[in-house]
Formats: C-alpha cells, sequence, structure tokens
C-alpha cells in the first residue's frame, strides 16, 4: 500500500506514447527553470511525468532534485486539478534557485494550467504559495 506522500502508479505517466500525447498537445506553459505542458485526459485523475535530461541539468543530484520537488507540488495539488496529464520538464541548472524558490515557481505554473484548463473546482493556493504570499500594508 502506498503511503500518502507518494505518487501511486496511476497517477504517473510511463509509458512513451502518453509523453508524445502530451508534447504534441497545444498546452504550455513556461518558467526559469521548467516548461510544463498539458492535455485533458480521459481519465478521473492528473498524471504526471517528468523529463530531466543530462542536456539541461548535468549533474544527477541536481536532475533529481528537479524531480522530488515537482512530484512534492504536484502532489499537494493534484486534487485540485482537472483530469490533465501534465508533464514537467527541467530547463536549465538547479543550482542557482533554493528549493523554495523552484516550488513556487512550480506551484504558479501548475496553477495557470489550472486556470487555462477551465477546473470546475475553485483555485486553491497551495501550501507553497499561501507561505510566500506577500499582503501589503497601507
Amino acid at each position: 500500500m502506498a503511503s500518502r506522500k507518494q505518487l501511486i502508479h496511476a497517477s504517473k505517466l510511463t509509458r512513451a506514447i502518453e509523453f508524445k500525447a502530451v508534447l504534441a498537445g497545444p498546452g504550455r506553459v513556461s518558467g526559469a527553470n521548467f516548461l510544463l505542458r498539458a492535455v485533458i485526459a480521459g481519465l478521473p485523475q492528473a498524471r504526471l511525468g517528468l523529463i530531466a535530461s543530462r542536456k539541461a541539468t548535468r549533474r544527477a543530484v541536481d536532475r533529481n532534485r528537479g524531480k522530488r520537488i515537482a512530484r512534492e507540488a504536484f502532489r499537494a495539488a493534484r486534487l485540485d486539478y482537472p483530469a490533465l496529464d501534465v508533464v514537467v520538464q527541467l530547463k536549465n541548472d538547479l543550482r542557482k534557485s533554493g528549493n523554495r524558490s523552484l516550488r513556487l515557481e512550480l506551484d504558479q505554473l501548475l496553477s495557470k494550467l489550472q486556470s487555462r484548463h477551465g477546473s470546475e473546482k475553485a483555485s486553491v493556493k497551495t501550501p507553497a504559495m499561501a507561505a510566500h504570499t506577500v499582503v501589503s500594508e497601507k
């Protein structure tokens, strides 16, 4: 039995044909460190695929860190998103950015995907986004 902190197998894109379908789709948002692509899936839950190439990030420790942060962000918010197949691709070396800034970037990109694909559920801020929300006082 999978713990609550693990993504179950049904929540992952695993086959090449699934990745090709998402990569060929029109839904795409990009940030400084990540590129997210998404298509509406015919399944009841959102699924995640990860692409972390050596071309983008040379060191394995950086690739693994990027994938871990992407899984955490997706897992924390997957119930708030429509049934999308989402592929997260690392764009560049992550050594220049801290974990909090990477997580915030992913949360913002996932929110953009949610708004573009018309989720029936209200937009809910993930814990990382709530922690970084700045309230201006006048």
